[in-house]
């Protein structure tokens, strides 16, 4: 009788497990179960996961009359666990199923928008017309 050879699939769920550092009763023994929660959960906290966990750019004005492109990062699974008073795990499953969730065109929007910025004028033009760019 052969043993049966795991699927890849099923390779990296042990290899996860393993570095988890989780006994196999405590660990999730289905990607379901590794990456997903409930859909009351999901739909209970997946708008304020979302809003909260999101890095993006904003346009702000400098000192001089310019503007300047500001990073804004968002909190970290712990501290938005701590925010909304849930576990980092399920907010960490939540986000993964949010970004899952967002449709391909948003994806390749933000993408054929950012190249063809990049390509018309340098992020430091005095000449850039903000006003028409995603805050």
């Amino acid at each position: 009788m052969s043993e049966t050879t795991p699927s890849y699939a099923a390779e990296i769920l042990e290899r996860s497990r393993q570095d988890s550092g989780l006994e196999e009763s405590e660990f999730g023994k289905t990607s379901y179960d590794m990456y997903c929660v409930p859909t009351e959960i999901y739909e209970k906290y997946k708008d304020d996961v979302l809003r909260l966990s999101l890095s993006y750019s904003k346009w702000v004005a400098s000192e001089d009359g310019g503007v300047l492109l500001e990073r804004v990062n968002q909190l970290s699974d712990a501290e938005l666990a701590e925010q909304i008073d849930i576990d980092e795990d399920t907010v960490r499953r939540i986000r993964c199923m949010a970004e899952w969730d967002l449709p391909m065109e948003v994806l390749r929007n933000a993408a054929e928008f950012k190249r063809r910025r990049r390509r018309e004028l340098p992020a430091g033009s005095p000449n850039r017309d903000i006003r028409d760019e995603p805050s």
